[in-house]
């Protein structure tokens, strides 16, 4: 059998009732995967961990949630795991699992017209509940940083055309990790720029990004926006937060090389503060090990994370479920790649939730804070406006 085009692929994971898409920003690694040969939902670490040693002949796929706080009516955002029947890689044109009967390929897709969004409601009291964890963080020294999320909730005109979503999704987005994972009526999209954690043949690489500006409607206006993020006091201090935090996290794990100065890590919307972590992972830990002790990273949580947790939770209308959460794809192996499942939404027939955060320092102005969100939000956005 001749190895199929990606057209063919893009409309098998439309008709599929379970599928995955994932890829990398280089594009070196490219998944499509079918259907389900094992599954396990709900899952923390060390219960996705145990599974994952029963034994898989093909890489499994999925995400974690993000705390322990449940989307109702959901089995996806709940975190879930799968293991598909059948896995096609594109770039080397590799076939795991049993291959399926693909439909024909249509040479090109024909669409009738663009969807709408038909509503569109935002969370306007963010910035008053933000304003009191400013008051909080200025009279609490110990308490550095919080990252809080709002989300927008949005009504098609119709259902989301997938084989459409994931072209755009390609075409916009072309450097950021594409995540798609769909179950059945749900779908939780991500076109995350932020790696996790990466683990190939003993080497782990994971990397701070906090820390952001937008981007400049010239090149000139983009370099002076990206000197002015490399010299802004509060962005430095959060990303400084992060770096600090991670290589402590990791100090038992694995040996760290020499962290550089932060650089800048672009997006077609954003561009945010970046600083690669690299090293060697210790005898016996595993991708899941490494992901276990990031998660929540202080660009998705805070610092301390016990109590941002606990703002989290008393700050935001509703669970993160995937949302910024440990989400991507281990190799039969061991080997893998997870990310963190930000620029995202999560749809269910005509309804759309998009989520956005912020880091909030005692510094912090909410309503600049409330811009930023919105400006996050902006790839999803996008991606939306643009569906057929």
């Amino acid at each position: 059998m001749n190895f199929p085009n990606e057209l063919v692929l893009q409309e098998q994971f439309a008709a599929a009732k379970v599928a995955v898409y994932f890829a990398n920003p280089a594009k070196t690694t490219r998944y499509y995967g079918f259907e389900v040969k094992k599954e396990i939902f709900e899952g923390d670490f060390q219960a996705v961990q145990q599974w994952r040693a029963e034994g898989h002949t093909n890489p499994i796929f999925g995400g974690f949630k993000f705390d322990n706080q449940k989307t109702a009516l959901s089995k996806l955002m709940n975190g879930y795991f799968f293991e598909p029947q059948t896995v096609y890689e594109l770039v080397t044109k590799q076939v795991y699992g049993i291959k399926q009967k693909l439909p024909l390929a249509k040479s090109t897709p024909t669409y009738k017209q663009k969807n709408q969004i038909i509503q569109q409601r935002d969370e306007t009291t963010w910035p008053n509940r933000i304003n009191r964890v400013i008051d909080s963080l200025l009279t609490q020294a110990d308490k550095q940083k919080v990252v809080l999320g709002r989300q927008r909730l949005l009504q098609l005109a119709t259902e989301i055309n997938l084989v459409s979503l994931i072209q755009q999704l390609q075409e916009q987005q072309p450097n950021s990790y594409h995540f798609v994972l769909k179950y059945y009526d749900e779908v939780f999209v991500s076109a995350t720029p932020e790696r996790l954690v990466a683990v190939k043949d003993g080497q782990v690489a994971t990397a701070a990004v906090a820390g952001s500006i937008k981007r400049g409607t010239t090149p000139l206006e983009d370099t002076k926006l990206q000197t002015a993020l490399l010299n802004d006091h509060k962005n430095l201090q959060e990303h400084t937060y992060v770096v600090a935090t991670i290589v402590k996290k990791l100090a038992h794990l694995a040996k760290l090389d020499t962290i550089s100065q932060p650089g800048i890590l672009k997006t077609p919307q954003i561009q945010h503060l970046y600083t690669p972590i690299t090293g060697n992972l210790k005898a016996t830990k595993t991708l899941l090990d490494v992901a276990q002790r990031l998660h929540p990273t202080p660009a998705l949580g805070g610092i301390p994370v016990e109590w941002a947790l606990v703002i989290i939770k008393e700050t935001e209308t509703f669970a993160r479920g995937l949302f910024a959460s440990p989400i991507g794809m281990i190799m039969p192996n061991g080997d893998g790649e997870l990310v963190i499942g930000i620029r995202s939404m999560y749809v269910v027939a005509k309804t759309v939730r998009l989520f956005a955060g912020a880091g909030i320092l005692a510094e912090s102005q909410a309503q600049s804070e409330y811009q930023e969100t919105a400006l996050k939000m902006e790839p999803m956005m996008s991606l939306l406006e643009n569906l057929a």
